[in-house]
């Protein structure tokens, strides 16, 4: 009997962990990119404690090589970043070539250049290992793409932009750009120094500093949440920050809609999934100048740009859009439109779903 047939099956390994990685994930699912195919959603990684993880990580192995036994997937979808992710994934690529399943290693990792510059011999062969084994590598934006031609041979590099789920982009029509006396600001992310939450804190201070008034920052996220409390409290900034802590599903929707600006002054990203939520759903971006931010926000008539860290060109971008009567609603539509043509999941789809089509023709065929 021959069970090529049933070899059309593609396996999602990622984590379950709060964060892009995973809101990615859900939204290819949710967005239908593996419609044609049977889909096994397999979780290597998710939060807790060290025996949880290193648990969670065996039992993905192990489904995995059941699932390649019974010659159920042809493809192999490996959602991965860096350090430990990279261990892991490599473990899962030697598997997979072992079965002769196709894979596709899609890259997130927005400290993975930092990371990789920085490390050993043995690190840099393992994330090359991974590189050139995989048979596509997806990338977030052409700088991404650029750095990983630059550290491996894979022919097969495709820059395949993160999309939101598309539940945000009616907000966009809903939207209202009517003047406010005082504008509600969003932060979207883990709350740590990475995301330059630290930063926009020292920004507000300068601001207050000045007298700068008519505005207030929700802040949304995991991370150092009771940290940052502590540091708003200390600074006498209670006033301008609301700090809600992990927020998700109708929650989120909520926030998007009744806010006018996504604050995400990051210093390292790939490109945060967060700010294409922003663009989809009519919220103007206040962010910087790393991964693959520009290419997204290339100019002020999309959205504000800065240096990470310094959080005095932070304070002077809020006030540019405290000020400006009408920047909000003109970088607002300008990001929409760029969202539209590069970002949406209409834009995006046919590219993964024909690198699915030819690897799942050659798995089936080997």
């Amino acid at each position: 009997m021959n069970n090529d047939s049933q070899r059309n099956g593609i396996a999602i390994v990622g984590t379950r962990a709060r964060g892009g990685i995973h809101a990615v994930i859900e939204n290819h699912i949710q967005a239908g990119v593996y419609d044609d195919y049977q889909r096994y959603l397999i979780v290597s990684h998710d939060d807790g404690s060290m025996f949880h993880r290193f648990y969670v990580y065996v039992m993905a192995l192990i489904t995995l090589i059941n699932l390649l036994c019974k010659r159920k997937i042809a493809v192999c979808h490996l959602h991965g970043s860096h350090k430990g992710s990279i261990y892991r994934k490599a473990l899962f690529i030697f598997v997979c070539r072992l079965f002769n399943c196709k894979v596709i290693f899609h890259l997130h990792g927005s400290v993975f250049a930092r990371v990789y510059d920085s490390a050993g011999g043995f690190y840099k062969g393992l994330v090359q290992y991974v590189l050139n084994k995989a048979d596509s590598v997806f990338v977030l934006s052409d700088y991404w793409a650029q750095y990983v031609g630059s550290i491996s041979n894979n022919a097969d590099i495709r820059v395949i932009n993160n999309f939101p789920s598309p539940v945000f982009e009616n907000l966009f029509d809903d939207r209202r750009f009517a003047h406010r006396d005082n504008i509600k600001l969003l932060f979207l992310g883990f709350i740590g120094q990475r995301k330059g939450i630290y930063d926009l804190v020292e920004a507000v201070d300068l601001l207050k500093a000045q007298g700068v008034t008519g505005f207030k920052i929700t802040v949304g996220g995991n991370g150092e949440i009771e940290q940052l409390k502590a540091v708003i409290k200390e600074r006498q900034l209670s006033a301008y920050f609301d700090v809600i802590g992990w927020v998700t599903g109708e929650q989120k929707y909520q926030l998007m809609k009744d806010s006018d600006l996504l604050l995400l002054p990051s210093h390292n990203e790939g490109l945060p999934i967060a700010i294409l939520e922003a663009m989809s759903a009519g919220l103007s971006v206040l962010s910087t100048t790393v991964g693959g931010i520009p290419e997204a926000i290339p100019d002020d008539s999309s959205g504000l740009l800065i240096e990470p860290g310094d959080h005095k060109a932070l304070a002077e971008a809020i006030t540019k859009y405290i000020e400006c009567d009408g920047l909000i609603e003109l970088t607002a539509k300008n990001a929409r439109k760029r969202y539209d043509a590069a970002y949406s999941s209409t834009a995006n789809l046919s590219v993964i779903k024909d690198v699915l089509n030819s690897l799942v023709m050659q798995g089936k065929s080997v």
